[in-house]
């Protein structure tokens, strides 16, 4: 019998992870699964690597959050575009926290894991097993779509994060398709089921070819702490964050929210000036 705890969606939250870390281990999980979207938008950076990969982490894949952070090093990022100014500086204040080595670990993460675990062979994706970012597999979109999750029938459990609700249905052919929702960013579109305080995993328990237990919990944290610490660490649109903290509704495509802050703290002159520096650095 193994007790798995699977985190996804920690998107620099040291404090929901902090929680959720301690609530996995007083229910003695045996290992961990990662999906995806380690950091940003929120401050924690090498404290999170070190924490999250003092576990025993024994399978992981790459979000889209992961990927974008090399969108932003690789290029082109359009400066005109207040989702790529804000997105930009928000890795140009990542930046002096990675090591190379990190970088390098985090580029080579994969999108798509299938092994065997007690009996049960498993799919890991962040989203879909072919692309990490999109839509598709929101928990409104059709049946067919979540018939892809799955693209063998050897597969038992496929598990996704990306849309930060937690979720339990099936595919066509009966395959088990769970999402743990987000640590970071936990949401729900219906408001009086928003859950800003408590940062969502999940608990899965498998033994001998069955799943004995399922526990899709919801961990309580203290979002003015964690509100706190991004202000000590100076973190940029520290007004967005502090929105999502409060309201769950993330601000990464409305561009006309967004360039305000890039006039009153002049966000698009900074991004222009790392980039520049990234330039000259290759």
């Amino acid at each position: 019998m193994t007790k798995i705890a699977i985190l996804s969606d920690i998107h620099g939250n040291m404090t929901a992870f902090s929680a959720v870390i301690k609530d996995a281990q007083a229910h003695h999980a045996d290992e961990y699964w990662f999906l995806g979207d380690l950091f940003l938008p929120g401050s924690a950076a090498a404290n999170l690597w070190q924490d999250l990969h003092a576990l025993p982490l024994t399978h992981l894949v790459k979000g889209n959050w992961d990927d974008d952070l090399f969108w932003v090093l690789d290029g082109p990022v359009d400066l005109a575009q207040p989702t790529d100014v804000y997105f930009s500086r928000l890795v140009a204040y990542l930046w002096p926290q990675l090591t190379a080595d990190m970088l390098t670990t985090i580029r080579h993460w994969p999108l798509h894991d299938v092994f065997e675990q007690d009996g049960l062979v498993i799919s890991l994706a962040h989203n879909l097993p072919d692309s990490n970012h999109g839509h598709r597999l929101y928990p409104d979109q059709p049946q067919a779509n979540f018939d892809q999750i799955a693209p063998s029938q050897d597969i038992d459990i496929a598990i996704y994060g990306h849309t930060h609700q937690q979720l339990l249905r099936y595919t066509s052919s009966g395959q088990v398709i769970l999402n743990p929702g987000s640590i970071g960013q936990a949401y729900s579109p219906r408001a009086k089921l928003q859950t800003t305080t408590y940062a969502d995993y999940a608990l899965l328990e498998l033994d001998n070819g069955a799943i004995t237990d399922l526990n899709l919990r919801q961990v309580s944290y203290d979002v003015a702490a964690e509100l706190a610490v991004a202000k000590n660490a100076q973190l940029p649109y520290l007004e967005v964050y502090t929105k999502l903290r409060h309201t769950g509704a993330t601000s990464t495509h409305n561009a006309a929210y967004l360039a305000q802050f890039d006039q009153s703290h002049h966000y698009q002159a900074e991004v222009a000036e790392f980039l520049r520096q990234q330039r000259e650095r290759h």
